[in-house]
């Protein structure tokens, strides 16, 4: 089998991705990878924790993905781009005598640092003087750091994205696990064959990969689009309800490949 799996969220968030991801990639001997990625260091303070451990910001999604695959690549290769951004600090905006609705309209304005590879870029301001210490101590594993004014542009993130899946794609047939509900986390992914699987809670629905390429392509005009504006012009080649599972379930990659057989099966037949 040489085609790619891409697996993208009906919702914007808690989709159930990555649920679904585990078992495909244990069953099928796939690949994981997980192009794009982010977190907030307080509201997800614990994955803070953990990046902390590994010496790298990276996504919590990859990192189970890895362990469900049990192949041996690192983190950064597997997700090659990760986003560290957090909450607007509320004291400085009292301290500053400025809007406190201005200061939490501008989420954009709280990036932390972006991953490229191995590569981080870290962006200071004023504005953030109170972060947990964690914050600064993610980074000991990266090979370089760089103190830059200026955000990626997203032709930098894809060849980024593309040096690292021409990599992936040496090890064997892949998964591919988009962000949040974007229909593919990059233009890349499109020029591959395989099938789409869009999850949601309890559903998981099936789709040619060529004809969904051509969907996202007629539709983006250059821009990112949701899954849903691509679902709505195409017909799925099959429908598989996902049966609802309790969190130690969902912790346990035995289980979740029991319970998502159907799934599973679905997706080898479609391949």
């Amino acid at each position: 089998m040489t085609s790619t799996i891409l697996v993208v969220g009906l919702l914007e968030s808690d989709s159930g991705k990555t649920t679904a991801s585990i078992p495909l990639v244990r069953a099928l001997d796939l690949v994981p990878f997980k192009p794009r990625s982010g977190h907030n260091v307080w509201l997800h303070y614990d994955h803070t924790r953990r990046c902390v451990e590994l010496g790298i910001p990276v996504s919590r999604d990859a990192t189970r993905l890895l362990r469900a695959a049990g192949v041996d690549l690192p983190p950064t290769l597997v997700n090659p781009f990760h986003r560290v951004w957090t909450t607007p600090d509320v004291a400085k905006a009292v301290e500053s005598d400025v809007s406190l609705r201005y200061v939490s309209s501008r989420p954009d304005a709280y990036v932390l640092l972006d991953r490229m590879g191995s590569t981080v870029r870290l962006y200071g301001s004023d504005d953030l003087r109170y972060l947990p210490e964690e914050a600064t101590r993610m980074l000991e594993n990266c090979d370089r750091v760089e103190e830059r004014a200026e955000e990626p542009s997203p032709e930098e993130i894809y060849r980024v994205i593309d040096r690292a899946w021409r990599r992936i794609r040496r090890e064997g047939p892949a998964l591919v696990e988009s962000l949040n509900n974007l229909a593919v986390p990059w233009p890349g992914v499109l020029r591959e064959r395989g099938v789409v699987v869009a999850v949601g809670p309890g559903v998981a629905l099936l789709y040619d990969l060529r004809d969904y390429a051509r969907a996202v392509e007629t539709l983006s005009a250059g821009r990112e689009v949701v899954t849903l504006n691509v679902l709505e012009v195409l017909e799925p080649l099959e429908v598989v309800r996902l049966p609802p599972l309790s969190r130690e379930e969902r912790a346990d990659p035995r289980k979740l490949e029991e319970s998502y057989g159907e799934l599973v099966a679905a997706v080898r037949d479609a391949l």
